[in-house]
């Protein structure tokens, strides 16, 4: 499995579980996701969106 595809089924994974727990997922974050699917940002840089934009503390 390539790195693109390990991605995608890991976020797609990730947010049907948020989805069955009845959270929402944002148009802003499936947008910031596809952009770690298509690596244009790495993990560290999907979390440094997700902080800026709700103000999480998280690191790897």
């Amino acid at each position: 499995m390539d790195e693109r595809t390990r991605r995608a089924l890991a976020l797609r994974d990730g947010m049907h579980s948020a989805e069955l727990e009845g959270g929402r997922v944002t148009d802003a974050f499936r947008r910031d996701a596809q952009d770690y699917v298509d690596g244009s940002i790495d993990l560290q840089g999907l979390l440094d969106r997700l902080n800026q934009r709700y103000a999480m503390h998280s690191s790897l």
